[in-house]
Protein backbone atom coordinates (compact mmCIF):
# COMPACT_ATOMS: atom_id res chain seq x y z
CA UNK A 1 0.00 0.00 0.00
CA UNK A 2 0.98 3.63 -0.84
CA UNK A 3 3.23 5.50 1.97
CA UNK A 4 1.61 8.84 3.50
CA UNK A 5 3.31 11.67 4.65
CA UNK A 6 0.77 14.54 5.50
CA UNK A 7 2.69 16.79 7.75
CA UNK A 8 6.40 18.67 7.82
CA UNK A 9 9.58 17.32 5.77
CA UNK A 10 10.89 16.09 8.96
CA UNK A 11 7.85 13.84 9.44
CA UNK A 12 9.27 11.86 6.28
CA UNK A 13 12.12 10.23 8.50
CA UNK A 14 9.69 8.80 10.81
CA UNK A 15 7.60 6.96 7.83
CA UNK A 16 10.49 5.04 7.24
CA UNK A 17 10.10 3.71 11.23
CA UNK A 18 13.74 3.57 11.35
CA UNK A 19 13.87 1.00 8.56
CA UNK A 20 16.37 3.01 6.47
CA UNK A 21 19.28 5.31 7.76
CA UNK A 22 19.42 8.98 5.18
CA UNK A 23 18.00 9.31 1.98
CA UNK A 24 20.53 7.22 -0.13
CA UNK A 25 22.18 4.22 1.50
CA UNK A 26 25.44 2.41 1.32
CA UNK A 27 25.65 -1.07 -0.33
CA UNK A 28 28.07 -4.00 -0.46
CA UNK A 29 29.32 -4.81 -3.94
CA UNK A 30 26.11 -6.93 -5.55
CA UNK A 31 23.75 -5.49 -2.89
CA UNK A 32 20.90 -2.90 -3.84
CA UNK A 33 21.28 0.46 -3.26
CA UNK A 34 18.73 2.18 -0.69
CA UNK A 35 16.65 5.38 -2.07
CA UNK A 36 14.37 7.27 -0.45
CA UNK A 37 12.02 8.98 -3.57
CA UNK A 38 8.48 10.17 -3.20
CA UNK A 39 5.21 11.53 -5.14
CA UNK A 40 3.24 14.64 -3.84
CA UNK A 41 -0.24 13.55 -4.93
CA UNK A 42 -2.97 10.85 -6.15
CA UNK A 43 -3.20 12.02 -9.52
CA UNK A 44 -3.12 9.27 -12.37
CA UNK A 45 0.30 11.08 -13.97
CA UNK A 46 1.99 9.03 -11.26
CA UNK A 47 0.47 5.82 -12.58
CA UNK A 48 3.99 5.14 -14.69
CA UNK A 49 5.82 5.06 -11.19
CA UNK A 50 3.32 3.55 -9.13
CA UNK A 51 3.25 0.58 -11.66
CA UNK A 52 7.14 0.41 -12.02
CA UNK A 53 7.49 -0.09 -7.83
CA UNK A 54 4.25 -2.95 -8.44
CA UNK A 55 6.27 -4.78 -10.90
CA UNK A 56 9.56 -4.93 -9.20
CA UNK A 57 11.00 -2.45 -11.66
CA UNK A 58 13.76 -0.63 -9.41
CA UNK A 59 14.63 -3.97 -7.93
CA UNK A 60 15.42 -5.05 -11.34
CA UNK A 61 17.49 -2.45 -11.90
CA UNK A 62 19.88 -2.78 -8.12
CA UNK A 63 17.24 0.00 -6.19
CA UNK A 64 16.01 -0.80 -3.04
CA UNK A 65 13.42 2.06 -3.33
CA UNK A 66 11.52 3.21 -0.65
CA UNK A 67 8.12 5.42 -2.02
CA UNK A 68 6.62 7.67 -0.05
CA UNK A 69 3.72 10.24 -0.19
CA UNK A 70 4.29 13.93 0.76
CA UNK A 71 1.25 15.84 0.60
CA UNK A 72 1.77 18.84 -0.62
CA UNK A 73 4.13 20.51 -3.37
CA UNK A 74 5.67 22.79 -1.11
CA UNK A 75 6.47 20.52 1.65
CA UNK A 76 7.91 18.29 -1.46
CA UNK A 77 9.70 21.22 -2.08
CA UNK A 78 10.78 21.32 1.49
CA UNK A 79 12.48 18.04 1.53
CA UNK A 80 14.64 18.12 -1.35
CA UNK A 81 16.39 21.44 -0.60
CA UNK A 82 16.95 19.80 3.16
CA UNK A 83 18.50 16.68 1.27
CA UNK A 84 15.59 14.41 2.88
CA UNK A 85 14.01 12.96 0.17
CA UNK A 86 16.57 13.52 -3.21
CA UNK A 87 13.56 12.33 -5.90
CA UNK A 88 10.04 13.57 -6.11
CA UNK A 89 7.61 12.92 -8.59
CA UNK A 90 5.62 16.12 -8.24
CA UNK A 91 3.50 19.16 -9.69
CA UNK A 92 6.29 20.92 -11.63
CA UNK A 93 5.18 24.34 -10.96
CA UNK A 94 6.15 24.18 -6.88
CA UNK A 95 9.60 23.45 -8.50
CA UNK A 96 9.56 25.95 -11.06
CA UNK A 97 8.12 28.55 -8.00
CA UNK A 98 10.91 27.38 -6.04
CA UNK A 99 13.78 28.06 -8.98
CA UNK A 100 11.89 31.60 -9.22
CA UNK A 101 12.50 31.64 -5.40
CA UNK A 102 16.15 31.45 -5.64
CA UNK A 103 16.62 27.24 -5.37
CA UNK A 104 18.46 24.90 -7.17
CA UNK A 105 15.69 22.36 -7.91
CA UNK A 106 16.39 20.98 -11.37
CA UNK A 107 13.42 18.80 -13.89
CA UNK A 108 14.74 15.84 -14.75
CA UNK A 109 11.70 14.86 -16.16
CA UNK A 110 8.50 15.19 -17.80
CA UNK A 111 5.62 12.81 -17.70
CA UNK A 112 2.94 15.36 -17.96
CA UNK A 113 3.58 18.11 -20.42
CA UNK A 114 0.17 19.17 -21.90
CA UNK A 115 -2.27 20.87 -19.90
CA UNK A 116 -4.19 17.77 -18.22
CA UNK A 117 -7.50 20.52 -17.38
CA UNK A 118 -10.81 20.31 -19.03
CA UNK A 119 -13.17 22.75 -18.53
CA UNK A 120 -16.98 22.16 -17.10
CA UNK A 121 -19.99 23.75 -16.77
CA UNK A 122 -23.66 23.65 -15.91
CA UNK A 123 -25.78 21.91 -18.41
CA UNK A 124 -27.68 24.52 -20.04
CA UNK A 125 -24.02 26.43 -20.80
CA UNK A 126 -22.89 24.42 -24.22
CA UNK A 127 -20.96 26.76 -25.81
CA UNK A 128 -17.65 28.53 -24.33
CA UNK A 129 -19.42 31.81 -25.53
CA UNK A 130 -21.98 31.93 -22.74
CA UNK A 131 -19.55 31.73 -20.24
CA UNK A 132 -19.16 35.42 -21.04
CA UNK A 133 -20.37 37.30 -17.38
CA UNK A 134 -20.24 34.12 -15.63
CA UNK A 135 -17.91 32.69 -13.08
CA UNK A 136 -15.66 30.02 -12.87
CA UNK A 137 -14.29 28.56 -9.61
CA UNK A 138 -10.21 27.14 -9.20
CA UNK A 139 -8.84 26.43 -6.00
CA UNK A 140 -6.63 29.31 -5.14
CA UNK A 141 -5.01 32.26 -7.35
CA UNK A 142 -1.37 30.92 -8.44
CA UNK A 143 -2.24 27.56 -8.26
CA UNK A 144 -2.54 24.85 -11.00
CA UNK A 145 -6.02 25.05 -11.55
CA UNK A 146 -5.80 29.21 -11.90
CA UNK A 147 -3.30 28.39 -14.27
CA UNK A 148 -5.31 26.12 -16.41
CA UNK A 149 -8.55 28.32 -15.91
CA UNK A 150 -6.47 31.03 -17.47
CA UNK A 151 -5.10 29.48 -20.26
CA UNK A 152 -7.85 27.95 -21.68
CA UNK A 153 -10.26 30.82 -21.67
CA UNK A 154 -7.70 32.81 -23.25
CA UNK A 155 -7.35 29.91 -25.87
CA UNK A 156 -11.11 29.71 -26.07
CA UNK A 157 -11.54 33.29 -27.23
CA UNK A 158 -12.11 34.54 -23.25
CA UNK A 159 -10.41 37.14 -20.93
CA UNK A 160 -9.62 36.23 -18.21
CA UNK A 161 -11.46 38.52 -15.39
CA UNK A 162 -12.92 40.88 -17.78
CA UNK A 163 -15.11 38.16 -19.86
CA UNK A 164 -15.22 35.77 -17.10
CA UNK A 165 -14.49 36.06 -13.30
CA UNK A 166 -12.15 33.84 -11.25
CA UNK A 167 -13.25 32.98 -8.17
CA UNK A 168 -11.38 31.17 -5.08
CA UNK A 169 -13.14 28.40 -4.14
CA UNK A 170 -11.27 25.49 -3.11
CA UNK A 171 -10.19 21.53 -3.97
CA UNK A 172 -12.27 19.35 -6.75
CA UNK A 173 -15.36 18.46 -4.95
CA UNK A 174 -15.93 21.48 -3.30
CA UNK A 175 -15.71 23.65 -7.13
CA UNK A 176 -18.27 20.73 -8.39
CA UNK A 177 -20.30 21.45 -5.47
CA UNK A 178 -20.17 25.27 -5.82
CA UNK A 179 -21.01 24.25 -9.52
CA UNK A 180 -24.23 22.43 -9.15
CA UNK A 181 -25.63 25.00 -5.93
CA UNK A 182 -25.25 27.30 -8.68
CA UNK A 183 -22.18 29.53 -7.02
CA UNK A 184 -20.81 29.38 -9.99
CA UNK A 185 -21.54 28.52 -13.74
CA UNK A 186 -17.82 26.48 -14.27
CA UNK A 187 -15.13 25.03 -13.13
CA UNK A 188 -11.95 23.40 -14.38
CA UNK A 189 -11.01 19.42 -13.51
CA UNK A 190 -8.43 17.28 -14.12
CA UNK A 191 -8.95 14.27 -15.81
CA UNK A 192 -9.44 12.08 -13.23
CA UNK A 193 -12.74 13.51 -12.42
CA UNK A 194 -13.77 14.02 -16.19
CA UNK A 195 -16.14 10.75 -16.40
CA UNK A 196 -17.70 11.85 -13.15
CA UNK A 197 -18.77 15.36 -14.60
CA UNK A 198 -20.40 13.53 -17.48
CA UNK A 199 -22.09 11.52 -14.90
CA UNK A 200 -23.44 14.47 -13.32
CA UNK A 201 -24.92 15.66 -16.27
CA UNK A 202 -22.30 18.64 -16.53
CA UNK A 203 -21.60 20.54 -19.90
CA UNK A 204 -17.53 19.88 -21.07
CA UNK A 205 -16.74 22.83 -23.21
CA UNK A 206 -12.79 22.16 -23.39
CA UNK A 207 -11.04 19.00 -23.42
CA UNK A 208 -7.44 18.65 -22.20
CA UNK A 209 -6.68 16.01 -24.95
CA UNK A 210 -7.65 18.50 -27.54
CA UNK A 211 -6.43 21.23 -26.41
CA UNK A 212 -3.28 20.36 -26.62
CA UNK A 213 -2.22 23.13 -24.31
CA UNK A 214 1.37 22.57 -23.55
CA UNK A 215 2.24 22.79 -20.04
CA UNK A 216 4.89 20.68 -17.47
CA UNK A 217 2.22 19.49 -15.15
CA UNK A 218 3.88 16.90 -13.55
CA UNK A 219 7.74 15.13 -13.47
CA UNK A 220 10.12 14.41 -11.79
CA UNK A 221 12.14 16.69 -9.59
CA UNK A 222 15.70 16.88 -8.12
CA UNK A 223 18.87 18.57 -6.88
CA UNK A 224 22.58 19.45 -8.65
CA UNK A 225 24.14 17.60 -5.83
CA UNK A 226 22.36 14.27 -5.73
CA UNK A 227 23.05 13.78 -9.19
CA UNK A 228 27.07 14.67 -8.69
CA UNK A 229 26.95 12.96 -5.47
CA UNK A 230 24.88 9.83 -6.14
CA UNK A 231 24.78 9.09 -10.02
CA UNK A 232 24.37 5.61 -9.97
CA UNK A 233 21.14 5.95 -7.35
CA UNK A 234 20.33 8.47 -9.55
CA UNK A 235 21.21 5.97 -12.68
CA UNK A 236 19.24 3.11 -11.27
CA UNK A 237 16.21 5.14 -10.10
CA UNK A 238 15.62 6.23 -13.99
CA UNK A 239 16.47 2.71 -15.45
CA UNK A 240 13.00 1.24 -13.37
CA UNK A 241 11.40 4.69 -13.92
CA UNK A 242 11.92 4.78 -17.76
CA UNK A 243 10.82 1.13 -17.78
CA UNK A 244 7.91 1.61 -16.11
CA UNK A 245 6.82 4.03 -19.24
CA UNK A 246 7.23 1.35 -21.58
CA UNK A 247 5.49 -1.04 -18.80
CA UNK A 248 2.46 0.67 -18.56
CA UNK A 249 1.60 1.36 -22.38
CA UNK A 250 2.09 -2.40 -23.15
CA UNK A 251 0.59 -4.20 -19.90
CA UNK A 252 -3.15 -2.40 -19.84
CA UNK A 253 -4.74 -4.81 -16.51
CA UNK A 254 -1.68 -4.55 -14.88
CA UNK A 255 -1.56 -0.46 -14.87
CA UNK A 256 -5.30 -0.20 -14.37
CA UNK A 257 -5.10 -2.23 -11.33
CA UNK A 258 -2.23 -0.26 -9.81
CA UNK A 259 -4.23 3.52 -10.83
CA UNK A 260 -7.16 1.63 -9.00
CA UNK A 261 -4.78 0.68 -5.70
CA UNK A 262 -3.19 3.86 -5.50
CA UNK A 263 -6.00 6.07 -6.28
CA UNK A 264 -8.71 3.98 -4.41
CA UNK A 265 -11.03 3.65 -7.60
CA UNK A 266 -13.32 1.58 -8.05
CA UNK A 267 -15.16 2.49 -11.32
CA UNK A 268 -14.27 0.66 -14.20
CA UNK A 269 -14.89 3.28 -16.83
CA UNK A 270 -12.88 5.91 -15.16
CA UNK A 271 -9.82 3.76 -14.79
CA UNK A 272 -9.96 2.74 -18.36
CA UNK A 273 -10.45 6.42 -19.45
CA UNK A 274 -7.58 7.30 -17.27
CA UNK A 275 -5.40 4.24 -18.53
CA UNK A 276 -6.38 5.38 -22.10
CA UNK A 277 -5.15 8.48 -21.39
CA UNK A 278 -1.83 7.92 -20.28
CA UNK A 279 -1.20 5.30 -22.21
CA UNK A 280 -1.25 7.92 -25.40
CA UNK A 281 0.66 10.82 -23.67
CA UNK A 282 3.25 9.83 -21.61
CA UNK A 283 5.84 10.49 -23.36
CA UNK A 284 8.75 7.10 -23.66
CA UNK A 285 12.09 8.94 -23.34
CA UNK A 286 10.28 11.51 -20.69
CA UNK A 287 12.74 14.72 -21.18
CA UNK A 288 11.23 17.69 -19.91
CA UNK A 289 9.83 20.35 -22.35
CA UNK A 290 11.43 24.02 -22.07
CA UNK A 291 8.44 25.43 -23.79
CA UNK A 292 6.35 23.90 -20.94
CA UNK A 293 8.37 24.89 -18.66
CA UNK A 294 8.15 28.23 -19.88
CA UNK A 295 4.14 28.36 -20.35
CA UNK A 296 4.68 27.83 -16.31
CA UNK A 297 6.98 30.76 -16.29
CA UNK A 298 5.40 33.06 -18.25
CA UNK A 299 2.06 32.74 -16.14
CA UNK A 300 4.33 32.49 -12.73
CA UNK A 301 5.52 35.96 -14.35
CA UNK A 302 2.42 37.88 -14.36
CA UNK A 303 2.48 37.66 -10.37
CA UNK A 304 5.99 37.56 -9.63
CA UNK A 305 7.95 39.84 -11.79
CA UNK A 306 10.99 37.83 -10.65
CA UNK A 307 10.07 34.78 -13.12
CA UNK A 308 11.06 37.25 -16.38
CA UNK A 309 14.72 36.69 -15.57
CA UNK A 310 14.58 33.12 -15.43
CA UNK A 311 15.56 31.37 -18.41
CA UNK A 312 13.38 27.64 -18.88
CA UNK A 313 16.56 26.01 -20.04
CA UNK A 314 18.25 26.76 -16.73
CA UNK A 315 16.06 25.02 -15.10
CA UNK A 316 16.40 21.27 -16.80
CA UNK A 317 18.30 18.66 -16.96
CA UNK A 318 18.26 16.36 -20.08
CA UNK A 319 21.77 14.53 -19.26
CA UNK A 320 20.57 11.63 -17.23
CA UNK A 321 17.69 10.74 -19.74
CA UNK A 322 20.35 11.24 -22.75
CA UNK A 323 22.81 9.02 -21.18
CA UNK A 324 20.03 6.02 -21.12
CA UNK A 325 19.48 7.03 -24.79
CA UNK A 326 22.46 6.92 -25.95
CA UNK A 327 23.47 4.03 -24.43
CA UNK A 328 21.11 1.98 -25.99
CA UNK A 329 18.75 1.20 -23.20
CA UNK A 330 15.41 3.21 -24.51
CA UNK A 331 16.12 0.87 -27.80
CA UNK A 332 16.11 -1.99 -25.93
CA UNK A 333 13.24 -1.44 -24.17
CA UNK A 334 11.72 -0.39 -26.56
CA UNK A 335 12.00 -3.57 -28.65
CA UNK A 336 10.80 -5.31 -25.45
CA UNK A 337 7.82 -4.07 -25.07
CA UNK A 338 7.08 -3.43 -28.72
CA UNK A 339 6.83 0.35 -28.05
CA UNK A 340 7.62 3.53 -29.64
Amino acid sequence: MPSGVSRGWLSIAAALLGLLVGAVGPSRAGEPVRLNAAYNAFVAANGSLWVAKEAGLFEKHGLALQLLLIESGTTAVQALLAGEVPLVHMASAAAIQSRVAGSDLLLISGVENLLPYSLIAQKAITRPEQLRGKRLAISRFGSASDFAARLILERLGLQPERDVAILQVGGTSTRFAAVQRGTVESTVITLEFGHLARKLGFSVLAEALRLQIEFIQNGLVTTPGFLQRQPEAARRFLRGYVEGIFYFKANREASIQALGKYLRIQDAETLQEMYAYFAQTFPPVPYPPVKAVQTVLDRLAERDPRARAVRAERLVDHAPLRELETSGFIRTLSDRYGVR
